[in-house]
């Protein structure tokens, strides 16, 4: 994971460990040769049981098992911070080539695509090569940093803005690093590379003035005054958090409540967002799309993969009548007659084109694990 953190700190990307779960008794999911089968799996493992249990942006499952068309690995393009699709899978291979994968897989959560035609580094190969090379790279390309900068344009990921508590970091404290971890008072780097005045560099502790080493609630090395606005609303689903004046850190990122009414009615929030089909559709196929036709959806009673709720072994699952608006989503292009019912597939990534979860359904119902339930009780 040391290596990982390396690779993405050009990007101004700081990797936290906050948990490492060994399945040793048995697999808590069903993991296969079959790399798609297999994500899936683990996504809705995430949702089930994993989100529930410990706060996290992104997971990813390492496995001995080989993988179908000789895959050292798999993740869904910009998948990060996506309920369902902010999972990776890894097959395990030498410790420095395990940790190049996972910044790979990682890197196409983050929007990252596989480096084509004029992207280059200062290398003889990279990480978002299609190939893994057999002395691989720690340094990404140019298109990589283009691909990132596009993802966080577009996609505005929240989930990567709310850095982990201390305590819940899972790594032991390593004075220098410049990570402020568990045990520690201040972390500011090396004694050469440090330039903080609030920080002992040798120590990691905080000089005898000083109550706190920086953070937006620190200033001077003191708290700022509880009351103080260090994190504004983001949005309608999101709240303001303030500091308290007995920390440098701004709280935990909060939201409204899920099942908030949000965008005047037409959707409801779901941790921290207003997931709604139009917004979904436009993501999907551009800004002339809207919503197709409630007839359209019926095509998700047949169990097709055009046209499904859930996935078990690799066979499509259909929807029951009633939850027909919350499996495969159905556009409607205003620019083109051709296709009044249109929808997105591709079979490496089954989960984008899905209706989100939190998405209204009806009005007082929304879209939980795939079925149109009673908002009040979904949460």
């Amino acid at each position: 994971l040391n290596t990982v953190k390396e690779i993405y700190l050009p990007l101004n990307i700081h990797v936290r460990l906050v948990g490492l779960k060994f399945w040793s008794n048995r697999d808590l999911i069903n993991v296969t040769f079959s790399a798609d089968d297999t994500m899936d799996s683990f996504g809705e493992w995430r949702v089930s049981d994993l989100l529930n249990r410990k706060r996290h942006d992104y997971v990813q499952l390492l496995t001995n098992i080989t993988l179908d068309f000789n895959s050292l690995g798999m993740a869904f393009i910009d998948g990060m911070c996506k309920p369902y699709r902010s999972v990776g899978l890894i097959r395990e291979d030498t410790i420095f080539r395990t940790a190049v994968i996972m910044a790979h897989e990682m890197g196409h959560s983050l929007g990252m695509q596989h480096d084509r035609g004029l992207c280059n580094c200062a290398s003889y190969t990279c990480i978002m090569s299609a190939a893994i090379h057999r002395q691989p790279t720690k340094v990404f390309s140019s298109c990589s940093y283009d691909d990132y900068e596009k993802y966080l344009l577009k996609y505005k990921p929240k989930c990567i803005l709310d850095p982990p508590l201390r305590k819940d970091i899972a790594s032991p404290p390593v004075c220098g690093n410049k990570i402020w971890e568990e045990g520690e008072e201040c972390d500011c780097g090396s004694p050469e590379d440090c330039q903080n005045p609030c920080c002992d560099a040798e120590t990691c502790e905080l000089y005898p003035a000083a109550v706190c080493e920086d953070g937006p609630c620190c200033d001077k090395c003191k708290f700022k005054t509880a009351g103080t606005e260090c994190r504004p609303a983001s949005d309608e689903c999101d709240v303001a958090e303030h500091c308290t004046g007995q920390s440098g850190d701004c709280p935990r990122n909060e939201f409204q409540r899920n099942g908030q009414p949000c965008l005047n009615n037409l959707g409801y929030c779901y941790n921290g967002d207003c997931p709604i089909m139009t917004n979904q559709c436009i993501s999907l196929f551009g800004s002339r799309t809207t919503v197709a036709e409630d007839s359209c959806f019926q095509e998700n009673l047949k169990g097709s993969k055009h046209g499904y709720c859930a996935k078990e072994n690799g066979r499509k699952i259909p929807c029951a009548p009633q939850d027909v608006k919350c499996g495969r989503l159905y556009c409607l292009d205003n620019s083109t007659e051709e296709d009044p019912c249109k929808m997105h597939y591709l079979d490496a990534d089954q989960h984008k084109g899905m209706v989100e979860p939190g998405t209204k359904c009806e009005d007082g119902k929304v879209c939980i694990n795939r079925k149109c339930v009673d908002v009040n009780t979904a949460y």
